[in-house]
């Protein structure tokens, strides 16, 4: 098992070759829920029995036009269908990848750009083909696509990678006997507070700004907050593997602190390097994890400059103004999950209210 994990955290390791030895291990484990997946990863999905949400993303509509007369006139046009989308109640913007892993795997090699078009079925572009001619009445379409960046092909690989691994570790502690098992599991006997596990993630950046981002880690320690970093694990093993790290320090840990800065948010926004893959693996755990990461900046650049675009709208704690006007009471109360407002319990004496009398009618 612990093979096979590290033949996973491997990104070098095709993932499909990945998926038919894991089945093996499933089969051999009887865990039917696990090999159902796996299979539905090798094989592909049907659209009718429904799809992950990861295999559901945004993508942009492009047709080919053509005139009444049958020219093209248009080729990979882009047209907001957007109204229409509104009115039939379906985001008609939305691409479907059921397809294999090895599918994907095969597609994304031989993509020669940035982007990738999808056709979309006949059905559905006479559809639209409706709507656009009767507002262009010399006109049709003639096909549509949805056109996606790459980079939302090869996040569906990184989140079965990723699910993987987390199935897999999970497997692996159910066999595994040691006494650091057998502890965890009769933890709620231990009369003494778990310490909360606090990963700290950044991009690398001047000398200046990673020493802050270590002093900052050591801050954590020191107020009984188990906290590392890549570097605190790559000074303790001579062939640390980044990858392996990386999703080890966000599954296993009770909480995700995300230093924001300019070269940061230029990585996130690009999905370049182990900032965009890491990236991609911590905006699609949000959606059942929301509390568990906290974006935070050392207080000297403008929110604009450090924030990705995908976290529009998202709390970014300023650990400068923390520091200066709350003694960091804000982040130890995110830490900990406990709030800094302390309201009453609801009464059960109700309030009167005073009447007013209303006196007889008179001329």
């Amino acid at each position: 098992m612990e093979d096979f994990l590290k033949k996973l955290y491997n990104t070098e390791n095709t993932l499909s070759l990945l998926l038919l030895e894991a089945k093996v291990i499933a089969e051999q484990k009887e865990d039917k829920e696990l090999l159902s997946y796996i299979e539905k990863e090798i094989e592909g999905y049907k659209i009718e029995d429904g799809i992950p949400e990861y295999r559901k993303v945004k993508a942009e509509i492009v047709c080919d036009i053509k005139d009444i007369y049958g020219q093209l006139v248009f080729r990979e046009k882009t047209i907001d269908f957007k109204p229409l989308s509104d009115r039939i109640g379906f985001d008609l913007e939305v691409a479907y990848l059921p397809d294999g892993i090895s599918f994907l795997e095969t597609t994304l090699k031989n993509l020669t750009q940035n982007t990738s078009i999808k056709p979309i079925p006949k059905e559905l572009v006479k559809m639209l083909d409706k709507t656009f001619h009767h507002n262009n009445k010399s006109l049709h379409l003639d096909a549509a696509y949805h056109k996606l960046p790459t980079a939302t092909i090869e996040y569906v690989l990184v989140k079965v990678r990723q699910d993987l691994i987390q199935a897999f570790q999970k497997l692996n502690r159910k066999t595994d006997t040691s006494v650091e098992t057998i502890l965890l599991e009769n933890e709620d006997s231990l009369i003494k507070t778990p310490v909360k596990s606090v990963f700290v993630t950044y991009a690398w950046n001047d000398d200046a700004f990673n020493s802050l981002v270590i002093s900052f880690v050591d801050f954590l320690r020191q107020n009984n907050f188990d906290a590392s970093m890549d570097r605190m694990k790559s000074q303790g093993e001579t062939a640390i593997n980044f990858n392996q790290m990386m999703v080890e320090g966000i599954s296993n840990n009770d909480k995700i602190i995300i230093i924001l800065s300019e070269q940061y948010k230029k990585r996130a926004d690009k999905f370049e390097g182990g900032v965009g893959t890491e990236f991609k693996i911590i905006l699609e755990d949000m959606k059942k994890n929301k509390n568990k990461y906290i974006f935070a900046s050392f207080g000297t650049s403008k929110r604009e400059t450090i924030a990705p675009l995908a976290i529009a709208g998202i709390d970014i704690l300023d650990l400068k103004d923390d520091q200066d006007n709350h003694s960091f009471n804000n982040l130890f109360s995110k830490l900990k999950e406990e709030n800094i407002l302390q309201f009453s319990d609801i009464s059960t004496t109700e309030v009167e209210i005073k009447k007013v009398e209303i006196k007889p009618f008179k001329l």
